[in-house]
């Protein structure tokens, strides 16, 4: 079975700066998924990023399906984008759902991000993906073994 979802890119409001005068938004690839742990889900959006080792959420929505966050597996990393070394995640297996369908997921909550970041492991490891910028539209395909 061959499956491919493509979503555009998502648009937001930024301010200008001294290097792009005429920037009012910035377009991200952020998709719509759905985190499950048992009967309980929470809808969010997350970067697909490829330079992220992992999957990785905000505590909160971790709470909000149900998880008691710190009862999971830690592990420390380090996140060029907030400049921060030794942030903490704690590991949890659970589902996410994109485009209809559920996938299994190691993925890490943490206290100290804000944002939901899909990772080489747990995203990248079940798609090929095609970043397209000048569309701003990515894709996802289904790799063979997922």
């Amino acid at each position: 079975m061959s499956i491919t979802l493509k979503y555009d890119y998502i648009k937001l409001p930024s301010k200008p700066s001294e290097a792009f005068r005429r920037r009012l938004s910035i377009s991200r690839p952020a998709i719509p998924i759905q985190l499950i742990n048992g009967q309980n889900r929470v809808r969010c959006y997350a970067l697909i990023d490829s330079g992220a080792d992992y999957c990785v959420f905000p505590a909160s929505l971790g709470e909000l399906i149900g998880l008691k966050i710190e009862s999971g597996k830690l592990d420390c990393f380090d996140s060029v984008a907030e400049k921060q070394q030794g942030l903490k995640a704690y590991f949890h297996s659970i589902k996410f759902e994109v485009g209809g369908y559920e996938f299994d997921c190691w993925a890490g909550f943490s206290r100290d991000i804000g944002n939901a970041v899909l990772g080489q492991l747990g995203f990248f490891s079940l798609f090929s993906i095609l970043f397209d910028y000048s569309k701003e539209r990515v894709e996802l395909k289904l790799k063979n073994n997922a």
